[in-house]
């Protein structure tokens, strides 16, 4: 994205050709323009990546959800919001000895992941654990208060102009279609978050789970029926 005035916007747009055609695979010298692109149902997939030497995991699924503008992307926020701080930070980082995790909404995924994690299938498993735990409604009342507190707090917080021009960008919301988005983050009940985590996360959903660990883990994942795959390298 690139947030810029108006009388310089062809040159600036030039100027991020330029550094396009210099990257990899894609120095063909294409007319980049704005580019909208949706995201296809597609069967659910299992990539393990290896390095060598590398002591800890990193762990990620993603679902399908959708777009921004959707009366469901609200909840959803919202939900995983809620994951993040109330289920995912507990069993993940407090218990499994993570360094981070979490949950998030975005560009029609809704993904989970975990990063510097000892752990990689007993994430995974973690990640079943969350799901469960929201489509049973086992938040209490506080916990969605504060959720949807954090993320209000974050929609109303000041911001620069050019990372306004971003965000536009990014979600393609306008300034009524926010309004809504927020509104729908204030009015969302706990059977309307146990309705999208049924919908978008149940277990027939298509997803992806991929992890990025040791080079010694590789059996493991292959025994699973994981795709195999070695980082900086196309198999």
């Amino acid at each position: 994205a690139v947030v810029s005035t108006q009388s310089t916007g062809d040159e600036n747009l030039e100027a991020l050709s330029q550094l396009l055609r210099g990257v990899p695979d894609i120095r063909s010298g294409k007319d980049y323009g704005i580019i909208t692109r949706d995201i296809v149902a597609v069967e659910s997939v299992n990539e393990f990546v290896k390095i060598n030497n590398l002591g800890v995991n990193f762990c990620a699924r993603s679902y399908r959800a959708v777009a921004a503008s959707h009366p469901d992307s609200p909840t959803l926020t919202l939900l995983a919001s809620l994951l993040s701080s109330k289920f995912l930070h507990r069993e993940i980082r407090e218990k499994g000895g993570a360094y981070g995790s979490g949950a998030m909404m975005n560009q029609q995924a809704f993904s989970f992941f975990s990063y510097r994690d000892p752990n990689n299938l007993a994430t995974l498993s973690v990640f079943d654990q969350a799901v469960d735990w929201a489509n049973q409604g086992s938040f209490t009342d506080q916990q969605l208060q504060e959720a949807k507190i954090s993320i209000i707090g974050k929609l109303d917080a000041p911001t620069a102009p050019g990372a306004r021009g971003v965000a536009e960008f990014l979600g393609g919301l306008d300034f009524d279609q926010r309004q809504a988005f927020r509104t729908g983050i204030l009015n969302a009940s706990r059977s309307e978050i146990q309705e999208v985590a049924a919908r978008y996360l149940s277990g027939d959903q298509p997803h992806g789970n991929v992890v990025v660990g040791a080079e010694t883990e590789t059996s493991k994942f292959r025994d699973l029926g994981y795709g195999i795959d070695t980082f900086g390298q196309n198999n």
